[in-house]
């Protein structure tokens, strides 16, 4: 029989695995049915408890956390529809590869499926958007049962982090009382020294490693040595990635021109002795390079505009899961960084090939300089200003434009962290886990358009729990402007086009963020963004810098560039 001591010991054994298994940071949001998972965590104590109200900002918030850490990352939540606003922050995780634990109560068995309050069938209620899913079942007094919990919670946090990580989903049925209870009786005071004993029990949560095959690495050493016209191309890669003098090593002895998107931690920082390509944007598919004959490819697939021009050139891609929209590459499954430590390259001279590339790149820098010069209130001046006054905090870009204008414009002689939220590339939380990047313990500096801003305006209060300087630059273009950019803004009447794809906010960034108790600030030109950025950077808590921009100044720079390169 089930007692309240029980169930109090039950929940303490799942918050002393956590803690065992090495996680550190557990996101709460508030609810009755969760009360014994809450309560024993914070009797346990090792683990920072961070308060979020809204689930979905919650999750959002832990998966900054993970994704910039590395580290799996804890959500606990109530029973009913809170659980279900996990599912956003866990399909990006999944996609990108970002461990994440999320713990649900639930209401036990008897009341499933008879109209009880606040209660859904929650088991494997996220599909096929985690690496597993596992019921602990009510709790029970037996002692297998009690083995059986800290067993199963060690074998999800391990999946949790490989070998492909991502997020887990831990059920956990729980009956009134739910305050924590005392043993009273000789069976519960059996059943908490069994628990004290498990909980000495060294816990070993460690995944196991994806790595390529030694075939495909010596097959793809050979494709390289048998074309000097060859390029690498990194995409999207995590911020912990560890293996960039790597890359840089297989350029050099390749002599391989490299480019690299800013989310790949490729492209701010020295690249000495490599061949650069910042603004590939502008020059891929120009005849101001050659057609290469062999792209490596690195993580995801770039977001360039005119990657696509590349289409059909043999590709290679090295990456932790497969990344080949076109179906036309020769993906190798396995840890980037193992896999680039594993291929054999000779060294080859390469002159004449790099210097074509260096020539290029020389001449796009150049065109787009020019065209900031002709658009001093576009994105890509206030995105350039924002990448030079960050210094080395770590650099998180929104989706739709902002990601894209940093490509175009910006490159650094100083190393930061990149974030990106590329998985499944969505606009929604960017607030909430820039606030959870925090947690790595460097500041932040988050870029984010007007549209993504109002997205989630709730990420503002999870921006409370930030642990170092947090500063949200809103590039306010009025609305998604991404969208000029797509036939369907010729297509439509004015009206019609802007009421449903433009869709402007119409909010006040400064406004909003100061009536949430953030500090708030309009910079109207990229030198007053930058001040506005270093002020942010050396200040506590988050600050919203509001930067209203020319409604087509991302296209007006990409277009002029073009045009002077003709």
């Amino acid at each position: 029989m089930m007692t309240g001591a029980t169930q109090t010991l039950w929940a303490e054994l799942i918050a002393s695995t956590l803690a065992d298994a090495g996680v550190r940071v557990c996101v709460v949001s508030p609810g009755s049915r969760s009360t014994p998972l809450v309560a024993a965590l914070a009797t346990d104590g090792r683990l920072a408890l961070p308060t979020i109200i809204d689930e979905r900002a919650a999750a959002f918030y832990a998966l900054g956390a993970a994704r910039a850490t590395g580290e799996p990352v804890a959500l606990v939540c109530t029973s009913g529809t809170a659980a279900a606003h996990y599912l956003p922050a866990l399909v990006e995780a999944s996609h990108a590869n970002v461990p994440l634990v999320a713990i649900t109560a639930d209401r036990p068995p008897e009341l499933q499926h008879c109209g009880a309050s606040q209660t859904i069938d929650q088991v494997g209620m996220y599909g096929a958007f985690v690496r597993g899913a596992v019921d602990l079942g009510a709790p029970e007094g037996s002692p297998l049962a009690l083995r059986a919990v800290r067993r199963k919670m060690i074998q999800a946090i391990a999946l949790a982090k490989g070998p492909l990580a991502g997020p887990v989903h831990i059920n956990v049925p729980l009956r009134k009382p739910l305050e924590p209870s005392a043993p009273t009786t000789d069976a519960d005071r059996a059943l908490a020294k069994l628990v004290a004993e498990l909980r000495k029990e060294p816990v070993v949560a460690r995944a196991p490693h994806l790595a390529a095959d030694d075939a495909s690495l010596r097959d793809l050493a050979a494709a390289i040595a048998a074309e000097p016209r060859g390029i690498v191309v990194a995409g999207a890669l995590p911020a912990t990635f560890a293996a960039r003098d790597r890359v840089l090593a297989l350029c050099r002895r390749a002599g391989y021109p490299l480019v690299a998107e800013a989310g790949s931690q490729l492209r701010f920082g020295a690249r000495a002795g490599v061949t650069c390509v910042d603004h590939a944007d502008v020059l891929l598919g120009s005849p101001l390079v050659p057609m290469p004959k062999l792209i490596i490819q690195l993580g995801a697939e770039p977001v360039a505009a005119s990657w696509p021009s590349l289409a059909g050139v043999p590709r290679w891609v090295l990456a932790e899961s497969w990344q080949d929209p076109e179906s036309q590459a020769r993906v190798v499954l396995g840890d980037v960084a193992d896999s680039l430590a594993r291929v054999t390259v000779d060294e080859r001279a390469n002159a004449d090939w790099l210097a074509g590339w260096a020539s290029a790149e020389q001449r796009a820098r150049g065109a787009i300089d020019r065209a900031l010069a002709s658009h001093p209130r576009s994105e890509g001046a206030v995105v350039r200003a924002v990448v030079q006054a960050a210094g080395a905090a770590s650099l998180q870009l929104g989706n739709s434009l902002p990601i894209r204008v940093v490509d175009l414009v910006a490159a650094s002689a100083e190393a930061r962290p990149v974030l990106t939220q590329r998985g499944a590339a969505g606009i929604d939380g960017l607030i909430a886990s820039a606030a959870g990047a925090t947690r790595a313990g460097k500041p932040v500096v988050l870029v984010l358009g007007d549209v993504s801003f109002a997205h989630d305006l709730g990420g503002l209060l999870a921006a409370r729990e930030a642990t170092a300087p947090l500063a949200i630059v809103v590039v306010d273009n009025g609305g998604g402007r991404i969208f000029a950019g797509l036939p369907v803004s010729r297509a439509l009447a004015t009206p019609t086009y802007d009421r449903h794809w433009t869709t402007a906010p119409g909010v006040d960034p400064a406004a909003v963020a100061a009536s949430l108790g953030a500090r708030a600030v309009t910079a109207a030109s990229p030198a007053a963004v930058a001040a506005a950025l270093t002020d942010a950077l050396a200040t506590k808590g988050t600050t919203v810098i509001h930067a209203p921009v020319t409604p087509s100044g991302a296209q007006d720079v990409r277009r002029t560039a073009l045009e002077l390169l003709r």
